[in-house]
């Protein structure tokens, strides 16, 4: 098939909805800029946290290269929630309340912004939509793709590709990243799951692969969906399908359809689950008709690197979570190995000297939307205390508490209980998400920015960011930005930016606090606008302190902030209120 009939329609949509980019970072005034990424990859082991890790690396004997990249802390609440450091740890039972869930986090890691659970990309309220970095990037004339190990409308990848009220809303989530509209496929009268959407996306996925397929599961997504992207398959504008199929080799199927020249490329395989069958630490249980998550990155950055204005890739290991969750730790360690191989799958590409990618061009995030399971070296026993010592023998003593649906690794004595003379490898405290700090890595083009905004403060774990942050590095690596100055004459404030082509409408916001919260931020919005290319002057009243912040639209759609100006007399730090 031939890229030209999809080059030419992603040109015309970007038409209508390019403009200069959004930088989204709390920057004080027009200054230095930040270093530009072409290719932007985050990689979410989902639920994962730090003894995940170190029980993964003690069973495998070996420290991944990522892990020895610059490490931040991350807090991951929804809205309305928070992270209190010094209960964290004086309090064992602390973080087993207030944690976020996966559409919410996401939401909060795609958007800047925190929502409540259950969300998808759009506020806590549930009435508007929140616009996620993918498309911000998609109207750049980047390229976006996703791919996991669990359903490809699941709350991470959903949140990547679709808005809407509710996470279970899989057909409708669905219908939107492949196709920009919720209900190409079905509508609400046909099932509740294609409700929920808060309008479309102009520019839907250019790569989906994942879990999900209908005749094995059909949480998220129905055979309408499976039927509709094989009837396309080969046309022009449309994915080029692949799907789980008897005795094929699933990741020889999605690297040969990668590797044929296409554009666009969708994925669907199967699990009883839901998921691709769970690999186990010691590499069996993954089934061959599916792909393995590092099989289904190669995939994507094949065909993402067709793009010319680069890319978004958005990397799952969704199965981390849901082996935690059962609170099995031959689950979780083998799907963190698979998600490891892809990380190592990631890094052979961006160094590969043949493909246009570098550490100068490339930025890689390797992080978790929360912790999952509350793993720990014995019951009780707070989380810096590291797993140090998984192997075969441990993992098959590792069962059900007597009196309790926690597991545990332990020299039982036959009778279930865990007793003050047995030696405990680990135990899980919860099967439920948790509020603890989680691990980020980041390398490559910008990755010294998070450091700007690591302003919490642990005790154990020291500075720490917050997931709305992961965001605001990404967006500021996004190329160009609306760049606003700000002079002061005759008591008024006078911002100046340059107006471009296809714009239809400004937002000025005025501040009286930074961050532009509460009822504190006023917003005037300019509709009448000069020719491309003069300037725009915007007198405003001048208290002190001030901020101010201009958003630009294009058709109804925010694409472009500027950074945040204005006249005080302290020091504004990246992600800190005053």
């Amino acid at each position: 098939m031939s890229g030209a009939p999809y080059t030419t329609l992603r040109a015309i949509l970007i038409t209508l909805l390019l403009v200069i980019a959004a930088t989204g970072s709390d920057r004080v005034a027009a200054g230095e800029v930040p270093p530009k990424a072409k290719y932007i990859i985050l990689m979410i082991a989902d639920g994962w946290g730090p003894n995940h890790i170190a029980a993964t690396n003690a069973y495998t004997g070996g420290i991944p290269d990522y892990q020895a990249w610059t490490q931040h802390w991350v807090s991951t609440y929804a809205s309305g929630g928070s992270y209190d450091p010094v209960r964290a740890w004086s309090e064992f039972d602390y973080v087993g309340s207030g944690a976020t869930d996966s559409a919410a986090a996401a939401t909060a890691l795609y958007t800047g912004i925190k929502t409540a659970n259950g969300r998808i990309s759009v506020d806590a309220a549930g009435a508007g939509r929140l616009l996620a970095i993918s498309e911000r990037a998609r109207a750049l004339g980047m390229a976006a793709g996703a791919v996991t190990t669990v359903q490809i409308s699941h709350a991470t990848p959903g949140a990547w590709g679709a808005h809407n009220v509710a996470r279970a809303n899989g057909y409708a989530i669905a219908n939107e990243a492949l196709w920009g509209n919720a209900n190409v496929t079905g509508s609400v009268d046909d099932n509740s799951k294609y409700g929920g959407a808060l309008g479309g996306t102009a520019i839907p996925l250019d790569v989906m692969i994942g879990g999900g397929h209908p005749f094995w599961n059909t949480s998220y997504i129905d055979v309408a969906i499976r039927n509709k992207l094989m009837d396309e398959s080969g046309q022009a504008d449309a994915f080029v399908f692949v799907e789980r199929e008897t005795a094929v080799d699933g990741g020889a199927a999605i690297l040969a359809s990668a590797n044929a020249g296409t554009p666009r490329l969708a994925g669907l395989f199967g699990g009883a689950g839901g998921n691709i069958e769970y690999r186990f630490a010691n590499g069996s249980g993954h089934h061959s008709e599916n792909p393995t998550l590092a099989e289904m990155t190669e995939a994507a950055l094949t065909v993402l690197s067709r793009h010319p204005d680069g890319f978004m890739l958005l990397v799952e290991g969704g199965a981390v979570d849901w082996g935690s969750h059962s609170n099995r730790m031959d689950r979780m360690i083998g799907e963190m190995v698979g998600f490891n191989q892809a990380v190592e799958r990631v890094i052979t590409w961006v160094e590969d000297p043949d493909n246009g990618s570098d550490w100068t061009n490339t930025l890689v995030v390797i992080t978790g939307d929360h912790e999952t399971g509350y793993l720990t070296a014995a019951p009780g026993v707070f989380q810096h205390q590291t797993i140090n010592t998984v192997d075969e023998y441990r993992l098959g003593l590792e069962k059900t508490i007597s009196g309790s649906s926690l597991r545990a690794s332990w020299e039982d004595d036959g009778d279930g209980v865990i007793e003050i003379n047995e030696v405990v490898y680990w135990a899980w405290n919860s099967r439920s998400h948790t509020n603890t700090l989680i691990p980020l890595y980041a390398k490559g083009s910008g990755a010294d920015i998070f450091a700007s905004y690591a302003t919490g403060s642990d005790s154990v774990r020291g500075a720490f960011i917050d997931n709305t942050d992961v965001f605001r590095v990404m967006d500021a690596l996004l190329p160009g930005y609306l760049d606003l100055d700000i002079t002061h004459t005759d008591g008024n404030a006078e911002l100046h930016w340059q107006h471009t082509d296809p714009h239809t409408a400004y937002e000025v916001r005025h501040a009286v606090k930074p961050y532009f919260r509460g009822v504190e931020s006023t917003i005037s919005t300019i509709t009448t606008l000069p020719d491309p290319g003069e300037q725009v002057i915007y007198p405003a009243p001048e208290p002190s302190p001030h901020y101010y912040e201009v958003r630009a639209y294009a058709f109804g759609l925010s694409h472009a902030v500027s950074e945040r100006v204005g006249h005080f007399s302290f020091t504004l730090v990246p992600g800190q209120a005053p």
